[in-house]
């Protein structure tokens, strides 16, 4: 069952984003920050993402549980402004920020964005019992439909690794900006060597 992430599904979409994210992100494991440690800020970071409507998930049809995700924002949203504990989820992860604000500044149509017109595509992910059966596949094409239906002209998703790029590319989404881990610097060191591949900006007009 697919549906828009409401408040009450927040908690339990938080717990799953929390196992994903820490365990399967190639860039989030670099960071390696523990769940306990993480968990109390993604819940809040979840409760922000349902109160802005444009986030979806899939539950179990027989149980009711979150089985996946796909997390969504306006691209002009400032998530350093939405509270204390989201400046300090960010804060954990400076140097992911940095890759992600290096990609998105080579691509000319995210320069000076209006608000309301490029909806970001920025998490995704399944329990591992129920991956490969096309879940964040068919809830990113739920996302593209309400963001056509929200006005948005353009969806953009940051992909670090070749499967969400190919979930992507499934959708209609094509590669306009390219980073290799090894190549990025912050503070003049190589915070992702050692990472195979890199982080691609994915886009698509609607």
């Amino acid at each position: 069952m697919y549906q828009i992430l409401s408040p009450q599904m927040a908690d339990a979409t938080a717990e799953l984003y929390t196992d994903v994210f820490l365990n399967d992100e190639p860039m989030t494991r670099h960071h390696k920050i523990g769940p306990e440690e993480f968990f109390p800020h993604a819940r809040e970071y979840l409760h922000s993402c349902a109160d802005l409507g444009l986030s979806y998930i899939a539950t179990d049809r027989m149980t009711g549980e979150v089985i996946a995700f796909v997390l969504s924002s306006d691209l002009t949203t400032d998530w350093n402004a939405a509270g204390p504990g989201m400046a300090r989820l960010l804060s954990f992860f400076r140097e992911s920020m940095a890759i992600i604000e290096e990609l998105e500044s080579r691509c000319p149509d995210l320069h000076d964005v209006a608000p309301g017109t490029v909806l970001h595509i920025f998490q995704g992910g399944a329990r591992r019992e129920y991956r490969g059966q096309g879940l964040v596949t068919r809830l990113i094409r739920c996302t593209l439909a309400l963001a056509k239906a929200n006005g948005f002209s353009m969806v953009v998703a940051d992909c670090t690794g070749p499967a969400s790029k190919r979930v992507c590319e499934r959708c209609g989404f094509e590669c306009a900006a390219y980073i290799p881990y090894h190549q990025f610097m912050v503070d003049g060191e190589a915070f992702f060597a050692g990472l195979p591949g890199g982080i691609s900006l994915m886009v698509q007009n609607i």
